[in-house]
């Protein structure tokens, strides 16, 4: 469990590398990103799937936002339309904004910019539908990861050949 009230400008604080915000429609979309996160090697939080029950939902949005290295905002006619979603948006541009070393990826899906809320078209955006948006996302990602979490992304498919290997 994240620890509430965590102000520690060092890097250590980060509990998650990423955490994903989305609307519950987009929950496919969602699990697909975080398991491709997940599979380099990456920490993440994905909104609706690790929340855990009897806790405060408001409490455990603010606590993974401050959390995490990396916002990844799903935006979707569905997220852009549910006034839950908007506030999740605005807390994490907020703690984007208030907190140096932490970021905010927009992921648009099916929508245009000229659709997205005014206060998020100064970010640069990625494209789901893009047939390059895994190897954007990642090299985002890359470039926002300290060194040592660089290294523990690229662990797990070093392992996997290993293993395979000796399978052989």
């Amino acid at each position: 469990m994240v620890t509430v009230g965590m102000t520690s400008p060092s890097p250590s604080r980060f509990t998650y590398d990423f955490s994903i915000w989305y609307c519950p429609h987009d929950d496919n979309i969602a699990s697909c990103i975080s398991m491709m996160l997940k599979k380099q090697g990456l920490r993440g939080y994905a909104e609706h799937q690790d929340q855990v029950a009897g806790t405060s939902i408001l409490m455990t949005a603010t606590e993974v936002i401050q959390a995490s290295r990396v916002a990844i905002v799903i935006l979707s006619a569905s997220s852009l339309d549910s006034p839950w979603c908007q506030r999740v948006v605005e807390w994490n541009l907020h703690h984007v904004i208030m907190e140096e070393g932490t970021k905010m990826i927009p992921v648009y899906v099916d929508v245009e910019k000229e659709q997205v809320p005014l206060v998020l078209r100064h970010l640069n955006e990625l494209n789901y539908r893009n047939k390059f948006f895994e190897r954007r996302l990642l090299d985002s990602l890359k470039s926002i990861l300290p060194p040592a979490g660089r290294a523990r992304a690229v662990r797990p498919s070093k392992t996997t050949s290993a293993k395979s290997r000796v399978s052989r």
